[in-house]
């Protein structure tokens, strides 16, 4: 799992070799460990003296292999199992909501817009309702990607365990009855098949983790985005964050995350995904009709 509890930053103003198009350039670098602060600034400034050489050589810096920024989010919460493997992390991310960090139970957020696509099936059957001057009743998003995602449960995975649950863009899977790893072809598959957004599939693969959002989006809360990005770089940052996650979390009880639609399957849950399950509905699960946001 891609979440390191030390982060470290290097930067130099570098100027370019003889001939280059760009002369001078301020090179920054963000490296992660869980070993220590120190261990994170020698990384950092590994990378960073690389970056120089590669610079003054006139190469393309690519920063991001998959072009997926490493996430440098606060811990607010870990979790461990019995034999003390580190298994899940609450984080708070850049935009300011909480995420909980799966390191092998799977998540599958599906948004309508990306998972329902267009289908050319029911396209044909609406032209030619039409044609005959009938009406169409039209299935909801909701029914439509629940439908879909029942239909792939009961021809591809009847022995799983899957909880299908309702957020303000579509569905989210929690899958408890075997552990996956975010990297592996089995996993990126299954989430391609069932029309995962390709950044979210990106997103765990590079992080080496499974995400699901816990707590509302600041903007639909009417709240601006937080005012520093973690780690911050003076006390005036840390507290004007603080300030600002007080508002937030004093404002977050008005809207839910999401609520259940179904668990699918018979299967025994393991007892890792049962202890990830418990956390994420202790936070994001709503029992009532709040707006989902």
């Amino acid at each position: 799992m891609n979440i390191p509890r030390y982060w470290a930053k290097a930067e130099r103003l570098v100027q370019a070799g003889m001939g280059a198009p760009e002369t001078e350039r301020r090179l920054i670098v963000w490296r992660g460990s869980d070993v220590s602060a120190e261990d994170a600034q020698a990384r950092a400034q590994r990378e960073l003296e690389d970056r120089i050489a590669r610079f003054r050589r006139g190469e393309r810096l690519r920063d991001y292999p998959g072009g997926v920024r490493p996430l440098r989010e606060q811990a607010l919460e870990t979790l461990f199992a019995p034999n003390g493997e580190r298994i899940a992390v609450v984080t708070r991310n850049a935009a300011g909501f909480r995420v909980l960090n799966a390191a092998r139970v799977m998540f599958i957020d599906l948004d309508f817009a990306s998972a329902l696509g267009w289908d050319w099936r029911q396209a044909a059957a609406a032209l030619w309702a039409r044609v005959r001057g009938a009406r169409q009743a039209q299935a909801n998003p909701q029914e439509r990607l629940l439908a879909k995602v029942r239909q792939w449960h009961q021809r591809e995975a009847s022995d799983w365990r899957v909880r299908v649950y309702r957020t303000r863009a579509g569905l989210r899977l929690l899958v408890t009855h075997a552990l996956f790893d975010p990297t592996s072809k089995e996993a990126q598959q299954v989430m391609t098949r069932l029309g995962a957004d390709a950044r979210y599939r990106r997103l765990c693969a590079a992080q080496d983790c499974f995400r699901a959002r816990l707590s509302p989006k600041p903007r639909r809360l009417g709240l601006p985005r937080p005012p520093a990005t973690y780690p911050w770089g003076s006390a005036d940052e840390e507290a004007r964050q603080r300030a600002w996650e007080s508002r937030y979390e004093a404002a977050i009880g008005r809207l839910a995350v999401c609520r259940l639609l179904a668990d699918l399957g018979r299967q025994p849950s393991l007892a890792d995904a049962e202890r990830i399950l418990r956390l994420h509905d202790a936070h994001a699960l709503s029992l009532t009709d709040k707006p989902l946001a």
